[in-house]
C-alpha cells in the first residue's frame, strides 16, 4: 500500500466526504490504517447513548421495553458484571466522541449505578457537545458525573416531568464543573428556587457565552432573565416562558452584542426585555405575545422601531383580538427591512391600499411580507385592492413571499385594469402569495390571472385559508392552475426564442463561409 494512505490527515479529509456512517465502516474494514482514522469518524458523534453499550457482548445488557410504539421507553440492566477488557473498550471509544446525545425515552439508572458502585473510571475527555433529554419523573440519577473531565461548549439539557430533587442536583453539578460553555440550552417544567440560583452563577461565570435558549416558566424565567442581559458575548437568545400574565416590567440595559432575538411570552415581559436591547447590531428579531394584552401594543412598536439595524421582524399576537396599521407605523423609521411578518390571533384592520404604499416605498428591497390574522375578516372592512398589489409588485421587485387578504371581486378588477399600469414587462422570480380569505368573483379567474402576469411575469404559487370546496377556494385554485400554464407557455417561448436564434446564427455562418470561399476564387 502507498505511502499516502497512513497519512491520517488525508484519511480523515477522504471519510469526511462520506455522508452515511456505513460508508465509513466498510472502509474501516480495508485495514488497520483505514480501521484508526475511520473510527475516529465513526465514534465522533454519537447520536443515542446506547451504542456504547454495543462495546459488551450482546448477553450483557437486558433491555425492557415499556409504553406504546410511539413513545416507547427503554431501561437498560446489566445481566453481569463486564470483563474489564469490555470496560477498556468502551473507555477507548468514550475518548473519541466529540459529541453525544441521550434519549428522554432511556432510563440508564441501573447501568449508572453499577459504574459508580464499582468505581468504573468512564470519562468524556474530548467531549464539547452534549445532549441530555432527561424525562425525570421516575428517575434518580444524573448523567452529569461522567463528564466531569470534559471541556463542554455546547450543552443541552431538557428536563421533561417535575422531580425538583434531580433537576436541583444536576443544575448544583453544572455549577461545580464550571464547563467553558459557549451554547446553552435548558428546558424545565419545574425549575426551582435552587436552581434558578445554580443557573445565574453559571450564566455570571460564562462570559463567553454566545447562544442562550432557556423554556421555563414565566415566574422562573423572570428572575434569571436580569442575569441574561448583563452577558457580554451573547449574539443569540431564544426565551419561551409558560403561563402566567408577567410581573417583571423593566430589566437594566443589557444585552450589547445581541444580533438575533427571539422570545415567547407575555406582553410585559416581552416589553420589558425589549426594551433593555442596548446592541447596534440586532439584525432578527422574532416576538410572540402569549397573552392578550391590556393596551395597545404601540409601546412594543415604538421599541422596536429604535432598533436602526434590524432587517427581519416576525411579530406573532397570539391572543390579541385586533390589530391597526397605525400601531405599527413606528416601524417606517427602520431602514433596512428584508422580512415583515405580522399576524394577530384576531384580525388585522384598517390595512388598505395606502398602507400598502407606504410599505413598498419605505422598503424596496423587500423579500417577505406577511401580514395577516387567524379570524376572517368580515366583507364590510377594508382590505387591500389590485391596485394596491400592484403599487406592492412594482415597488418590491425581488419579493419572494407575499401573504395579504386582498379585494379581487369584480368592481376592484374593473377599477384596476382601468387605471393601474404593468409593475413591469421584464421576467421575474418565483412568488408565493397566500391569499388568505380573499374576496373575488365568481367566473373571474381568467381576468385576474391575466391581470396577475401582466404585474409579475414569473412563477406564481398560489394558496388560499378557504375551506376545501368552495366556490372561492376553488376561484384561487383555477388561478393558481391558470398562471402555471402561463408560466409554461412563457418557457415555451423562449425555447422557441432561441433556437430561432440559433439558426440566424447558423445561417449568418453559413453565408460568412460562402464569402470567404468566392473571396478565396
Amino acid at each position: 500500500m502507498h505511502r499516502i494512505w497512513s497519512v491520517p490527515e488525508l484519511l480523515s479529509l477522504i471519510f469526511g466526504c462520506f455522508d452515511d456512517k456505513s460508508d465509513i465502516l466498510r472502509c474501516a474494514l480495508v485495514c488497520r490504517a483505514f480501521s484508526t482514522e475511520a473510527a475516529r469518524l465513526i465514534w465522533k458523534k454519537v447520536e443515542d447513548f446506547s451504542q456504547l453499550l454495543g462495546c459488551f457482548p450482546q448477553e450483557t445488557i437486558l433491555i425492557e421495553l415499556s409504553g406504546d410504539s410511539y413513545e416507547q421507553n427503554r431501561t437498560f440492566r446489566f445481566l453481569h458484571l463486564p470483563h474489564p477488557s469490555e470496560w477498556n473498550q468502551m473507555r477507548h471509544r468514550a475518548r473519541m466522541i466529540k459529541e453525544l446525545t441521550f434519549s428522554e425515552f432511556d432510563n440508564y439508572d441501573a447501568v449508572l449505578e453499577v459504574i459508580q458502585r464499582f468505581k468504573i473510571d468512564l470519562a468524556f475527555p474530548g467531549l464539547i457537545s452534549l445532549h441530555l433529554y432527561i424525562s425525570v419523573v421516575k428517575r434518580s440519577q444524573t448523567f452529569l458525573p461522567l463528564f466531569a473531565s470534559s471541556r463542554l461548549q455546547e450543552l443541552e439539557i431538557n428536563f421533561e416531568g417535575y422531580n425538583d430533587r434531580l433537576v436541583n442536583t444536576t443544575m448544583e453539578m453544572l455549577v461545580a464543573q464550571a464547563h467553558p460553555l459557549r451554547c446553552l440550552d435548558i428546558g424545565a417544567k419545574s425549575f426551582p428556587q435552587l436552581s434558578q440560583h445554580c443557573l445565574i452563577q453559571i450564566l455570571e461565570s460564562s462570559s463567553s457565552l454566545d447562544f442562550l435558549r432557556f423554556d421555563l416558566k414565566t415566574e422562573h424565567g423572570e428572575g434569571v432573565m436580569e442575569a441574561v442581559a448583563s452577558l457580554p458575548n451573547l449574539r443569540g437568545i431564544r426565551v419561551e416562558f409558560a403561563g402566567g400574565d408577567g410581573e417583571r416590567i423593566a430589566y437594566s440595559p443589557g444585552f450589547p452584542s445581541l444580533v438575533s432575538f427571539d422570545m415567547w411570552a407575555p406582553y410585559t415581559s416581552v416589553l420589558a426585555a425589549t426594551r433593555a436591547i442596548t446592541s447596534p447590531n440586532i439584525a432578527t428579531l422574532l416576538v410572540a405575545v402569549q397573552n392578550k394584552p391590556i393596551e395597545p401594543p404601540t409601546g412594543l412598536f415604538q421599541t422596536i422601531g429604535t432598533m436602526a439595524s434590524l432587517n427581519s421582524i416576525i411579530l406573532r399576537f397570539l391572543n390579541s383580538e385586533s390589530l391597526r396599521w397605525a400601531d405599527a407605523t413606528p416601524l417606517l423609521s427602520l431602514p433596512s427591512i428584508s422580512r415583515l411578518d405580522i399576524w394577530v390571533g384576531g384580525l388585522w384592520v384598517e390595512l388598505d391600499d395606502e398602507a400598502i404604499s407606504v410599505i413598498s416605498r419605505t422598503w424596496p428591497n423587500l423579500t417577505s411580507l406577511r401580514m395577516s390574522g387567524r379570524a376572517r375578516l368580515p366583507e364590510s372592512v377594508t382590505r387591500p385592492t389590485l391596485r394596491g398589489l400592484a403599487v406592492l409588485l412594482a415597488g418590491c421587485p425581488i419579493l419572494q413571499d407575499l401573504g395579504l387578504e386582498i379585494d379581487a371581486r369584480a368592481a376592484q378588477l374593473q377599477a384596476a385594469l382601468a387605471n393601474t399600469p404593468p409593475a413591469s414587462s421584464k421576467p421575474r422570480g418565483n412568488l408565493i402569495f397566500d391569499v388568505k380569505t380573499s374576496l373575488v368573483t365568481p367566473n373571474s379567474e381568467a381576468a385576474i390571472a391575466d391581470y396577475f402576469w401582466t404585474l409579475w411575469p414569473g412563477e406564481w404559487d398560489i394558496s388560499s385559508d378557504w375551506i376545501d370546496g368552495g366556490w372561492e377556494g376553488d376561484t384561487w385554485e383555477n388561478i393558481r392552475g391558470l398562471l402555471q400554464e402561463e408560466e409554461g407557455e412563457g418557457e415555451e417561448d423562449e425555447e422557441e426564442g432561441e433556437g430561432e436564434e440559433d439558426e440566424e446564427e447558423g445561417e449568418g455562418e453559413e453565408e460568412g463561409e460562402g464569402e470567404e470561399e468566392e473571396e478565396g476564387e
